[in-house]
């Protein structure tokens, strides 16, 4: 097999904050379960913060322009940050629609311009999940509005030939999964690596030739 080159994107959960270390995370949890060769190549860009507008930003800077067209595999992570700057703002009903408009109509740009400079890397994308306040501040609220954000980001990656990664039902009142309030813990990333596994397959063509390509 080709050696592959892993493009992760996104924030805290890309980042991986909470878990264990920086080799524990999803992320490099995946990677291993996608290495076949010496010659495979990981480029993590998450950061811990970004929002779905940020995480845009930083797509269509002109070196990672570059970068996704030479890669095969990538993973997206992004939206709780804008919800968790909603939250942090007051927590208003007129904002939480707003946000939920903002980070659709972001996502949407950012799938559009993955595809656009990648029309057959393998992308899979997480949904989100109940943070813990959740639990004791508006649980119904918040289930719907996960249900419904889950809802478009499937539209979006089945409009993209994306793969939606749903972790909703996986973290439902399962608090021994968090390190903090919105944070997994190294179980909860265990989680999210299996989930991403289960649902990995064969990319569905050929990205060209690999080029090793390291951020640091």
């Amino acid at each position: 097999m080709d050696p592959i080159t892993y493009l992760a994107l996104g924030d805290s959960l890309t980042e991986g904050v909470g878990a264990d270390g920086p080799d524990s995370h999803f992320v490099a949890q995946h990677f291993q379960g996608l290495k076949c060769s010496r010659g495979c190549r990981l480029v993590n860009l998450g950061v811990s913060g970004l929002t779905s507008d940020e995480l845009y930003q930083l797509v269509v800077t002109p070196a990672i322009r570059k970068l996704i067209p030479r890669v095969s595999h990538i993973t997206i992570t992004t939206g709780g940050c804008d919800f968790i700057d909603w939250f942090e703002s007051g927590a208003s009903i007129s904002g939480l629609m707003t946000t939920m408009k903002k980070v659709r109509r972001q996502i949407n740009q950012i799938f559009q311009s993955v595809r656009e400079l990648n029309p057959v890397a393998k992308v899979q994308v997480l949904g989100l999940y109940l943070p813990l306040p959740a639990y004791e501040l508006g649980f119904s609220l918040a289930c719907r509005t996960v249900k419904k954000m889950n809802k478009g980001y499937e539209q979006l990656c089945s409009k993209y030939g994306m793969e939606m990664i749903d972790p909703f039902s996986a973290f439902l009142h399962r608090q021994e999964f968090f390190a903090d309030e919105v944070h997994p813990n190294q179980q909860g990333y265990d989680v999210l690596a299996r989930l991403f596994h289960d649902g990995t397959g064969p990319a569905p063509g050929n990205a060209g030739d690999q080029v090793p390509f390291l951020v640091t």
